[in-house]
């Protein structure tokens, strides 16, 4: 019964955090249908260079303070010290942020050289927004406040569309306009998720017991996160530095139409499933986060490798229909390659990583990212050289594919992780099935065939899952339905 309870929590809030990041991924889809044919693939270019450094920025300077209050939430909690946690980690963070803007005009110097002072301002703005509101929505996330969570990332993303198509509207479609919209909805909420922070912030300062806890833990998070950003920012700057600008803007507008539903999808359950695995090792030991971790992975397989198949199937059909037309040419043929890297990303981070953050052996998972981060380069290089766009996307694959790999082996020394095979297996059967109703409907023209396709691939697989009784589904849907099978088979 108390497995049965926490597979529950995890599933309501992997609910609540999928909504949360399905409103943001509808708010992008939205903007990636109109940016792509009111802006030229240069400038979306710059603008995706200016959205993966300031990702780089975030990721290296704050990710781990975040992580270290997210992990370490319980057990400042539990002691009732949790006002110097919160006080430490903000005070590091402003720390960080005047650390970035060195760094920052340094990025926009070797990005943009021709665009250095709006790029450099823009980037030191979204910097210190996403420092702010991302250390709130670690809070809430420890505390499992799902709602509160959902409600900052909605905020965010519908007033960053907003203010960027008034923005487009009142200055014109470039680079500019798309960078200062989302930079001044993020600085907004930022403030707004400054309030909760105003005892902390009148107190602000470093409690030396906890700058150690948080350093001993979190310090190797910063060349894991150094690693991690560095494979997409090195995937754009080597796409510019070969095909130019412009080339950058078609490989990144297909990333972030492939990424969105795959990343919203794992993230969902990521979010849910972190503090949930951390409260079981602190609370019941290794064994019980190991459970955790198994439900974990059939969680993202599940809602991932659906996601994945659907998108190679109707790569054509999601091309034509979403991208504007400077785009379409090569959407199509990156597609699969992308799709595949991203499953494997998420696999890796929400799934075979949470070995090496329950043993607190950190520095074990920078190891396994050590294949993505040093092959990435050469591979995109060679591969775009030989084969053009779809090459470089095959080459990040392959990279990727190796630190996936690397994760696993070193992962499953130091905790074993139960992967449920039998699991694996009727996800895969019910995916299948969805291939093959796509294959057998055929390419539908416009929207209304997409939309024709995309329900019958969903019905198809919800279908087989319900059959094959992926997650164990039919007995939690039996209290409220009367036409399923009396006894259902439990998943191995």
């Amino acid at each position: 019964m108390k497995d049965d309870n926490k597979r529950g929590q995890l599933g309501r809030n992997a609910a609540i955090y999928g909504g949360a990041l399905l409103l943001p991924r509808l708010a992008a889809f939205v903007a990636l249908i109109v940016f792509s044919r009111i802006v030229e693939p240069a400038e979306y270019g710059y603008f995706a260079l200016f959205v993966t450094s300031a990702e780089l920025l975030n990721a290296v300077l704050f990710n781990w303070i975040r992580l270290a209050l997210l992990r370490l939430y319980p057990e400042y909690e539990s002691a009732g010290r949790i006002s110097i946690l919160r006080r430490t980690c903000l005070a590091m963070t402003g720390l960080a942020t005047a650390v970035s803007i060195p760094v920052g005009a340094l990025m926009a110097l070797v990005a943009a050289p021709e665009r250095t002072v709006a790029f450099s301002l823009l980037l030191g703005i979204m910097t210190f927004a996403n420092g702010v509101v991302r250390l709130r929505l670690a809070e809430l996330q420890a505390q499992e406040r799902s709602l509160q969570y959902f409600g900052i990332e909605v905020s965010r993303a519908t007033l960053s569309l907003v203010l960027s198509l008034a923005l487009v509207e009142l200055a014109g479609s470039n680079f500019e306009t798309l960078s200062a919209g989302f930079a001044l909805a993020s600085l907004g909420v930022a403030l707004v998720c400054l309030i909760p922070f105003v005892r902390e912030l009148s107190h602000l300062g470093l409690d030396r017991p906890a700058v150690k806890t948080i350093v001993s833990y979190a310090g190797p998070i910063v060349p894991i996160t150094v690693l991690e950003s560095l494979i997409p920012l090195t995937e754009r700057y080597v796409i510019q530095l070969v095909a130019g600008p412009a080339a950058v803007g078609i490989y990144a507008a297909t990333q972030n139409l492939v990424q969105q539903p795959i990343n919203m999808l794992a993230s969902a359950v990521g979010l849910a499933a972190f503090p949930i695995v951390m409260r079981s090792a602190e609370r019941e030991g290794n064994g019980s986060a190991q459970s955790r971790m198994g439900e974990v992975g059939s969680y993202l397989l599940a809602l991932g490798l659906p996601a994945v198949a659907g998108l190679i199937m109707l790569r054509t059909e999601i091309a034509s229909v979403v991208l504007g037309e400077q785009f379409r040419g090569q959407a199509a043929a990156l597609i699969p390659w992308i799709a595949a890297t991203a499953l494997l990303v998420n696999l890796k981070f929400h799934y075979f990583d949470l070995a090496f953050h329950v043993t607190r052996r950190l520095m074990v998972q920078v190891a396994s990212l050590l294949p993505a981060t040093l092959l990435t380069a050469p591979f995109i290089y060679v591969f775009l050289k030989m084969f053009g766009l779809p090459g470089a996307a095959a080459g990040s694959c392959l990279a990727f594919s190796l630190s996936v790999l690397a994760s696993w082996l070193a992962g499953r020394r130091l905790l074993a992780i139960p992967h449920a095979l039998g699991e694996i297996a009727r996800i895969g059967a019910s995916a299948v099935v969805m291939v093959g109703v796509l294959a057998a409907i055929g390419p539908l023209d416009g929207i209304a065939g997409l939309v024709v396709l995309v329900m019958a691939g969903g019905g198809a697989f919800a279908g087989a899952a319900l059959a094959f009784n992926v997650l164990d589904i039919r007995p939690a849907l039996l209290p409220y339905t009367r036409w399923l099978p009396g006894k259902a088979v439990r998943a191995s």
